[in-house]
């Protein structure tokens, strides 16, 4: 059963296509050319089966580890942004989490959503997200962050050891279906399926893919 609920909008995001977005070098330490703050959130994010994807506000503009040309050349993006959004990738625990944190603040709400990650025309990549977000033009963005980094600090617990290997090797980065969060439940789900299938289809008869004529019909018809 899920924490958080789902909002009933998709998020849309259009990056730069010099991006290495499937297999990404420094997802963590680049987030460091805006804040510490930014940087430890991405490191303990994958700590927590998560990713951090992208920060929006009127502070900081659009920012994160998806659009990193903004953290490179902060002058690019000048853009009026109201309110604050903040996107990662899903996982049980950080769902977990942030439920939590959603509660605990009045001023930010937390939910699941499905976010399409594109260049130009061509959609790069669909995945299950956690949106953060607050309507509140006079939001108090740092101490906000600086919270959520003490945190997840709190329920990381693992050394920093997906954070290394992602910073010195690359984050290869793959997505699970929106529709469910465990692969062997979806290949079960899919076996019932079949199995259904086939009891069904001996009583309504062949395939449609058959041709009619395989089913006794002329071939002419």
């Amino acid at each position: 059963m899920s924490l958080l609920p789902y909002w009933d909008q998709n998020v849309d995001l259009d990056v730069v296509n010099w991006l290495p977005y499937c297999l990404d070098y420094n997802p963590v330490s680049v987030n460091g050319m805006h804040s510490e703050t930014l940087r430890s959130i991405a490191a303990l994010s994958l700590e927590m089966d998560s990713e951090f994807l992208y920060l929006r506000s009127m502070r900081s503009g659009c920012v994160g580890t998806l659009f990193r040309e903004n953290l490179i050349d902060p002058g690019r993006d000048r853009r009026l942004n109201l309110g604050f959004s903040m996107v990662f990738g899903y996982s049980r625990l950080m769902e977990a989490l942030l439920h939590l944190v959603s509660r605990a603040s009045l001023e930010v709400k937390a939910g699941v959503t499905l976010c399409g990650v594109w260049d130009r025309d061509i959609l790069l990549d669909e995945s299950k997200v956690i949106a953060l977000v607050s309507d509140n033009p006079l939001f108090d963005e740092e101490k906000f962050l600086e919270a959520l980094a003490e945190v997840m600090a709190k329920a990381g617990g693992r050394k920093g050891q997906a954070s290394f290997y992602a910073e010195r090797f690359g984050y290869r980065r793959f997505s699970i279906p929106y529709e469910t969060d465990d692969v062997q439940q979806l290949a079960i789900s899919q076996l019932l399926h079949d199995f259904e299938f086939e009891e069904t289809r001996t009583i309504v008869g062949p395939r449609p893919e058959i041709p009619l004529s395989g089913a006794g019909f002329p071939a002419g018809l």
